[in-house]
């Protein structure tokens, strides 16, 4: 006679133990594979930044815009070139969409997270440009035309054209956790991965937002990835001693490649 035969309890456990282990085996692969696609979307985001600042500097000149002016205009870049992108999203790294919230006007607080973006501004923030403006990509505040008086260091250390000699190295727009710095090499290594715990603007850009690396757009307009080691050995103004870090690493920073 025929009959009907069913799984047995002990071959459905070893069903859902073969699945249990191809899972195993296989999530991971998928976790790397989302992460890399994230990474290569974030410099796609940088190679439209890049024709953006192209299309700015053709149309003045050569020049950048007012570095940072004061407190009550703050950084020019972010009104600058807003007549030449629509599409805020690309203000965002895809690994680091998470607004922390809104900022007050003039707030110095800063994203602690490497999967944070910087702010959100409150809608009336006076400042040119500001008005609900949020990102996880920064300028380095380096580069730009400074207006009389208002340097960070002294006049000679902005670049000022694309064009300038040793300009093609300087890091112009990348990953950070805040919109904007000053990194000397005299900073100290952050020590944590979320960038705080150094000294100096460094930290801002330092954090491990892809595996050991942030993302880059050069001066050139060229766009490419940084490991956080050579974050030292970047030409971020045009005295800065590109020999490297003097001091010894934050422990989790020992294991990323030189």
């Amino acid at each position: 006679m025929n009959r009907k035969r069913g799984f047995t309890l002990i071959e459905l456990l070893v069903v859902i133990a073969i699945i249990a282990l191809l899972l195993a085996i296989v999530m991971p692969s998928l976790g790397l594979a989302k992460r890399k696609a994230k990474m290569v979307v974030c410099r796609s985001n940088l190679k439209q930044w890049g024709t953006i600042f192209v299309m700015y500097t053709q149309d003045n000149d050569d020049r950048f815009y007012r570095a940072w002016t004061s407190t009550s205009r703050g950084h020019e870049w972010i009104n600058c070139v807003q007549p030449y992108y629509q599409d805020p999203q690309i203000a965002f790294c895809p690994s680091a969409k998470k607004i922390r919230g809104t900022l007050p006007s003039h707030s110095p607080i800063i994203s602690f997270e490497p999967n944070e973006a910087w702010g959100r501004f409150e809608d009336d923030d006076p400042r040119p440009g500001y008005a609900g403006l949020a990102g996880s990509y920064a300028i380095n505040d380096w580069v730009g035309n400074p207006a009389e008086g208002f340097y960070a260091g002294t006049e000679s250390m902005y670049w000022v054209k694309s064009s300038q000699r040793g300009a093609s190295r300087a890091p112009l727009f990348l990953d950070s956790r805040w919109l904007g710095g000053w990194p000397m090499d005299t900073d100290t290594a952050p020590t944590n991965p979320n960038g705080s715990g150094g000294v100096g603007h460094m930290g801002r850009y330092c954090i491990d937002r892809h595996e050991g690396y942030v993302n880059a757009v050069f001066v050139d307009f060229s766009v490419d990835k940084i490991g956080l080691k050579q974050l030292w050995k970047q030409k971020w103004h045009p005295e800065f001693d590109t020999s490297g870090y003097r001091l010894a690493w934050p422990e989790w920073m020992e294991g990323l490649k030189d």
